[in-house]
């Protein structure tokens, strides 16, 4: 994980007109998930929000930070916000919080000296980003990375760039989206979908014995086209995945493409209606 940093005097009501999240509510004290999408509708990028002293960062995989900046600088024009990679703060899993800080749903994000301690929901581990130095356990990143899939918490990757529109990845059954804010891009199509009730697609927690498929991967039930992987990783016997799977076909037998082992769906941690 890595961050982006939007800051300026506009930076928030810039972000007002580009995420699904109403920026107006965020405070200092709690993690906000947001997405921004293409004005078809399509989620470009998932990300955790933090508001600190110097503006407000951007939590999301690594390897999307550069096409995100680009794709936030866009529609910039004369505002003023600043958008950069935080290239000087790094993610990671905190071995302990300072004395008498404690974090909870209502209370998800602390800063202290320049650090943010926060939680993500259905995580146990708390993360930390900052400027620190820190030696790369991928090990530990691993483990992170596989209580995100469990906890049904969404991405999006190269392979995955505006294949879904936000509700297939749930992003508003987690409340990362304000369906009575104002207009962003892409808000229309998000929004038809929500009032009119045609989600017919769903982000759910699978589990296989076959191999890690990467996002992007096809799932098919029998020969027919289901759904497509969000994320995955890998267990003892197999791996966990999070995939978007038609609401028609999630009670066939469903698989991977090129894959025997079958899919069997996992809870997941919140509520899906």
């Amino acid at each position: 994980m890595a961050a982006i940093m939007v800051s300026g005097a506009e930076a928030r009501s810039y972000l007002q007109g580009q995420l699904t999240a109403d920026l107006d509510t965020l405070d200092s004290n709690r993690v906000q998930l947001a997405c921004c999408n293409s004005p078809q509708g399509r989620v470009q990028a998932v990300f955790w929000l933090l508001a600190r002293a110097e503006g407000i960062a951007l939590v999301l995989p690594a390897t999307m930070v550069d096409a995100t900046v680009l794709r936030l600088r866009k529609y910039v024009l004369r505002a003023k916000a600043k958008i950069e990679p935080a290239k000087q703060l790094q993610v990671a899993v905190a071995s302990a919080l300072p004395p008498d800080v404690t974090l909870s749903p209502d209370l998800s994000h602390r800063e202290i000296d320049g650090l943010s301690y926060f939680k993500l929901p259905g995580v146990s581990d708390v993360l930390v980003l900052g400027a620190f130095e820190a030696a790369v356990d991928a090990a530990r990143e691993q483990q992170w990375h596989a209580s995100f899939v469990r906890a049904g918490l969404p991405q999006v990757y190269s392979e995955t760039h505006e294949a879904f529109v936000a509700q297939m990845l749930n992003v508003d059954l987690l409340g990362g989206i304000n369906f009575e804010k104002g207009c962003y891009t892409g808000q229309e199509i998000i929004a038809r979908a929500h009032f009119r009730g045609t989600v017919k697609r769903r982000m759910f927690l699978f589990h296989s014995a076959g191999a890690v498929p990467i996002p992007g991967s096809r799932v098919l039930a029998g020969e027919q086209h289901a759904g497509e992987v969000v994320d995955a990783a890998a267990t003892a016997d197999g791996c966990n995945l999070l995939a978007v799977v038609s609401l028609a076909q999630l009670n066939s037998e469903l698989h991977i493409d090129g894959q025997t082992a079958p899919l069997t769906r996992q809870p997941l941690p919140y509520s899906m209606e």
